[in-house]
């Protein structure tokens, strides 16, 4: 018989355990069963496969290519049931649909509120699930189903397999402070006077930490005093309030907060622009809330 008639839902989600924590005493604990119990269930799984989906070393285990791909059908089979079980709870309680979009954080406050409002408009009764997250970690829950769309600060050729891409538009980054910062009310700002204070920086290899470090090479500039690293807004925003602190931000995003009198854009032109997207699979464009969604951010650009 055929081995995907025997596998089960849970033998999937231990396999992608298995795949992330490459750690059989790890895995075994969480499920409360014995190592030798799931390292025999992993080798009649092999076996029944007919494929070598964990190298064994001193160390641990290591998935093999064969490991990997079936971690990202798994994740994909998964995603699509929780998204379905999601689907029903909320058609049960009257909805008529839904919708799970991804969206970074330095783009929500923006680009996302009339797109919202837009869409809102046609389909009242339609579940927006939004979650706000950093790049690295939303793209891989975009690529195995649990979101239909990804909108926020990217690069395209960041970007895994399988997905797809367009661009809404551009816009510079800029530096900002607090409205106590030394610097906040000065008419002109140097490399010098912001290379002297400490800078929060986003995480590393995100997409505005890469546009900063390329801003600081464009200027000739050394590496600031990173005292602080989050990809937060409203932890940024609050680490500014009545601190020394200079945060690299989107230009669209540091004016929202400056027309609130929550910051102050610093006048030190920057010439590198980020990009701002979304991100879809296949999939997406059979969903008719999907389709105008997306079309929504394109308007609100």
């Amino acid at each position: 018989m055929d081995w995907t008639h025997r596998i089960r839902l849970r033998h999937l989600a231990i396999l992608v355990r298995l795949c992330d924590t490459r750690n059989l005493s790890q895995v075994a604990s969480e499920l409360n069963i014995t190592q030798p119990a799931l390292s025999k269930w992993l080798k009649d799984l092999e076996a029944d496969i007919g494929l070598t989906l964990f190298d064994r070393h001193a160390r641990g285990i290591e998935p093999t290519l064969y490991g990997l791909e079936l971690r990202r059908h798994a994740r994909e089979i998964l995603g699509k049931l929780g998204r379905a079980q999601d689907t029903m709870a909320q058609l049960a309680r009257g909805a008529t649909g839904t919708l799970a979009v991804g969206v970074t954080p330095n783009i929500a406050p923006v680009l996302l509120p009339p797109s919202i409002q837009r869409f809102r408009e046609r389909y009242p009764r339609v579940l927006l699930r939004l979650a706000e997250n950093t790049l690295d970690y939303l793209l891989p829950l975009v690529q195995e189903g649990s979101f239909d769309v990804l909108v926020g600060r990217l690069e395209q050729h960041s970007l895994p397999r399988n997905l797809h891409y367009e661009e809404l538009y551009d816009e510079p980054i800029c530096l900002a402070v607090g409205t106590a910062h030394p610097l906040a009310n000065k008419r002109k700002v140097t490399w010098q006077d912001v290379q002297a204070y400490p800078w929060i920086t986003p995480g590393a290899s995100t997409p505005m930490r890469i546009r900063i470090d390329y801003e600081l090479a464009l200027a000739d500039q050394p590496a600031p005093w990173q005292q602080v690293e989050s990809s937060s807004v409203l932890v940024n925003l609050a680490l500014l309030d009545g601190s020394d602190l200079i945060l690299p931000i989107s230009e669209g995003l540091a004016r929202h907060f400056a027309r609130q009198h929550m910051i102050k854009v610093l006048p030190l032109p920057m010439r590198s622009r980020g990009i701002t997207g979304m991100v879809w699979r296949d999939t997406a464009l059979a969903s008719e809330h999907a389709a105008y969604f997306m079309e929504c951010l394109r308007l609100a650009k």
